[in-house]
């Protein structure tokens, strides 16, 4: 996940920032028991660093407008705000910020055209996020039935 913070934030001049550098902020997030707040909480919980969580959602697109009027900021799936939108997509480091999103399908039975067609969308975004992360040097992601 990214921070997403308005262009005009203090820390929206930055390439990266560090999870310490995100003490005292205002966060955006999910309630507790969605796996992406999880994340969240886990990597702040292992660095010692407080936080306070001033407004819930529960859809990511809410999520953005609310860092978008500059009511907090946010750590969102990377590639969930759209380049142009007044809002500004950083990487943090010194924390694991992975969220594992999986795809199941049943292993005893055929897909209906529209499950596959949906497989075959996620596994083709999947490819791209890859190149994009690994300026093409990893192997491809793959999604298999089963």
């Amino acid at each position: 996940m990214d921070l997403v913070v308005p262009a005009g934030h203090r820390l929206a001049a930055q390439s990266r920032v560090a999870l310490g550098e995100l003490a005292g902020e205002a966060f955006v997030d999910f309630p507790s028991g969605y796996g992406n707040r999880a994340v969240t909480d886990r990597a702040f919980a292992a660095a010692g660093l407080p936080r306070h969580v001033a407004i819930e959602i529960t859809a990511i697109g809410t999520g953005a407008d609310f860092v978008r009027h500059g009511l907090g900021i946010a750590l969102l799936p990377r590639g969930s705000t759209g380049s142009d939108d007044g809002l500004v997509a950083l990487p943090v480091t010194g924390a694991d910020l992975d969220w594992p999103i999986s795809l199941a399908t049943p292993g005893n039975r055929t897909l209906s055209a529209a499950a596959r067609a949906f497989e075959r969308l996620v596994d083709q975004h999947l490819r791209a996020r890859l190149e994009v992360v690994s300026g093409g040097s990893r192997g491809s992601a793959s999604l298999g039935s089963g």
